[in-house]
């Protein structure tokens, strides 16, 4: 578990929101929610709260997971609010995240939270909080734009790697990403005409191997193409449809492989993509 309570009541809690503001300012801490699920989440401390006005066990729960969802997941998901029950002077809100059930303990009057390694956090307090240091976070500089070449693939500037001497071509992928299913056999098949002039590591189902690779060339996702370490994409070219896909991959091993073999390399359509690169 990432962090521990550190208050003692209510009046701490500006002061272990601070700490914690700054991670949440530049990233949003998932690892709180998941660590609750895989720890010993035990019944919090009681603290002695003045609670202003008492709201249903509806609107605590909404309050809940309002709080959870603005603040500590991952864009584009949430949590699934689940049963609200009354339990020892709180509110114990079940929620759901990622298909972990999540409990959350709230006041009775929706203004403090308690979640396992942030402890109590008064919500009106830490979100003013969280605005402050946005605020004064730096703009950063912008980061020149990848350049890119065929098929939405990034020029990496790196030397090609290889393995007896062949370009090695990577594919990342698992059955459970439709878009992976879609690629794979366009890979396979590309890659199938360039027997003894590549070594390609097909990684489909196997996210252990090669992680040092997927670590340095993807963002996490699937599917990610490696070809030699010189050209890679993270996606599918399933927007380009199946033909023109496996003309652009070849287009681009050519450029590895110097052309070979001829009888692939020379034909006049993949000549016509290998001077697009």
């Amino acid at each position: 578990m990432s962090g521990e309570d550190k208050s003692e009541g209510a009046g701490k809690t500006g002061e272990a929101g601070m700490k914690t503001i700054g991670v949440l300012a530049v990233g949003l801490i998932i690892g709180i929610l998941i660590g609750v699920v895989v720890g010993a989440f035990g019944f919090p401390k009681v603290q002695s709260f003045g609670v202003s006005s008492v709201l249903t066990a509806e609107e605590v729960g909404e309050e809940a997971a309002d709080f959870i969802n603005d603040n500590l997941v991952q864009p584009g998901t949430e949590v699934i609010l689940g049963e609200v029950k009354e339990e020892r002077g709180l509110y114990n809100v079940t929620t759901s995240y990622m298909g972990n059930q999540i409990p959350v303990y709230i006041t009775k009057d929706g203004e403090i939270v308690f979640l396992q390694g942030l402890g109590w956090v008064q919500i009106e307090e830490f979100e003013e909080q969280k605005k402050e240091s946005e605020n004064q976070t730096p703009t950063p500089t912008p980061e020149s734009e990848p350049e890119m070449t065929i098929g939405n693939f990034i020029v990496s500037g790196d030397e090609i790697c290889k393995e007896d001497g062949k370009p090695i071509i990577y594919f990342f992928g698992s059955d459970g990403c439709g878009y992976c299913k879609w690629e794979h056999p366009v890979i396979e098949n590309v890659t199938s005409k360039f027997t003894g002039y590549l070594s390609f590591h097909d990684n489909m189902n196997n996210v252990t191997a090669d992680s040092e690779i997927f670590a340095e060339y993807s963002t996490g996702g699937v599917p990610t193409l490696v070809l030699g370490c010189r050209y890679y994409r993270v996606g599918a070219g399933a927007n380009m449809g199946e033909e023109q896909e496996a003309k652009v991959l070849t287009a681009l091993i050519c450029n590895l492989t110097d052309n070979k073999p001829a009888d692939v390399c020379t034909d006049v359509e993949i000549e016509e993509w290998i001077n697009k690169i």
